[in-house]
């Protein structure tokens, strides 16, 4: 690559904390809703992967090695 990308973008990805894994909280989410969720959270873990390796890319060790979701 030529040109250092700006610093806002060799900023590791934030990670949140993710829903409760209460089996009666989970219960109560409609089916269709919590699929959307799953699929949210799926996305957004994919786009912060990209983000980090990226920023690896550029440099090296800046990111730590997430482990991906069971």
């Amino acid at each position: 690559m030529k040109d250092t990308p700006p610093a806002e973008l060799l900023t590791c990805a934030t990670r949140p904390e993710g829903l409760p894994e209460d089996p009666s909280l989970i219960a109560q989410i409609p089916t269709k809703i919590r699929a959307g969720i799953i699929r949210l959270a799926r996305a957004f873990a994919g786009n912060a992967d990209r983000n980090d390796r990226l920023v690896n890319w550029n440099v090296p060790g800046s990111c730590p090695a997430v482990k991906p979701a069971p």
